[in-house]
């Protein structure tokens, strides 16, 4: 990569970069709302933000450093747990992108195929007979039609795993996303800046983590109503209070460093030494906190459909398992399946998070 190539040029800036596209998907955002066009999506933003985010601050510095990247990744592969967690994680990734191109309507009702087993399983079902006013009892097999069964409205469970799939993955990504923003934020401003500033920043942070975390969520859904953007918003900004103390404890030892006197020294502004300097070399502990905070995030949003709270225009889940708690005894898989795989889903995570910690930990032996 030649010093003037394009992606040096936007690596030695990503920081005016960051602002700049910052600034522009702002102003995309209020014009869309004062005017009402409705050009994109609103959480088409939080995809371009997220995305912006991991090009510039994890794509764009991996590929310009590919030696120690190439070392990180022979660190994290000696762990096997993490690399499982890695495989099924991009498996869900996958399945929840082309899926819905493979699978039925997962809102779709069908009486006459309630309630049907997976395949390999056979129940017996009972139907009442008005000519002879008695129940009548028949076998009923799983079908490939519906290779997971369907629930007591018809609807397939295959879709609605899958359409659980992106909107668990949709939740967990984007709302850690802005969770994690702003834990970097006002953990980096807090430790670079101090004095007041980290007193006024890390007071507010404490009186944020005594609230508990959830029923703060419940209260805020239960006013403004289910909806799942403002569910991934509210998460986001409920749950940074960890990552910035651990970023501003990172951040605390690096201001004292001599690359960053040295860098003061040389007339570096403080936007410069924040981007440049400080969170860079948090940028390991971040992708830590990133991958640890996912799963917590995913059974939140699980947990507030399970409760009812959820978005109803989605099959999540937490949904999934609400509508098989009642029939358990009869259709035993609507809430076995959702449940074995919200529990897989979770594993993983922490199996590649707990791997990509020993990995950027330096003083663990391997």
């Amino acid at each position: 990569m030649t010093e003037r190539s394009p992606v040096s040029f936007v690596i030695r800036r990503k920081g005016r970069v960051f602002i700049s596209l910052l600034a522009l998907y702002a102003l995309g955002l209020g014009l869309d709302v004062l005017f009402s066009l409705r050009v994109v999506n609103p959480v088409s933003y939080l995809y371009l933000f997220m995305a912006t985010l991991a090009v510039l601050y994890g794509v764009l510095p991996l590929y310009s450093n590919r030696r120690l990247t190439a070392h990180f990744w022979q660190r994290t592969r000696r762990r096997r747990p993490a690399l499982w967690g890695l495989g099924f994680i991009l498996l869900l990734a996958l399945v929840a992108l082309v899926g819905p191109l493979f699978t039925p309507d997962p809102t779709a009702v069908d009486f006459s195929r309630q309630n049907l087993p997976p395949v390999g399983f056979t129940i017996e079902q009972s139907t009442y007979d008005l000519k002879t006013g008695q129940f009548t009892f028949r076998l009923t097999p799983g079908t490939w039609a519906h290779p997971l069964g369907t629930d007591d409205n018809g609807r397939d469970m295959l879709a609605m795993l899958v359409s659980g799939a992106r909107v668990s993955l949709q939740v967990g990504l984007l709302a850690t996303g802005i969770a994690i923003f702003l834990g970097v934020v006002i953990g980096v401003a807090s430790a670079y800046w101090g004095g007041w500033v980290d007193n006024v920043l890390m007071r507010f942070t404490d009186i944020m983590m005594t609230f508990p975390f959830f029923l703060l969520l419940v209260f805020i859904v239960y006013i403004f109503g289910p909806n799942l953007t403002l569910i991934i918003v509210m998460i986001g900004l409920t749950g940074w209070t960890g990552a910035a103390r651990l970023v501003r404890s990172e951040a605390l030892s690096l201001r004292t460093r001599d690359f960053i006197l040295a860098a003061r020294s040389l007339g570096a502004s403080d936007a410069r030494i924040i981007f440049a300097h400080l969170i860079p070399n948090v940028m390991s502990s971040i992708i830590v906190i990133a991958s640890l905070s996912i799963p917590g995030v995913i059974l939140a949003e699980s947990a507030l459909s399970f409760i009812g709270l959820g978005d109803p225009s989605v099959a999540s889940w937490g949904r999934i398992l609400n509508s098989g708690q009642q029939s358990l005894d009869t259709a035993w898989w609507v809430a076995v399946e959702p449940g074995v795989v919200l529990f897989l889903t979770v594993l993983a995570f922490n199996f590649l998070g707990d791997g990509l910690r020993d990995a950027f930990d330096p003083r663990s032996q391997m």
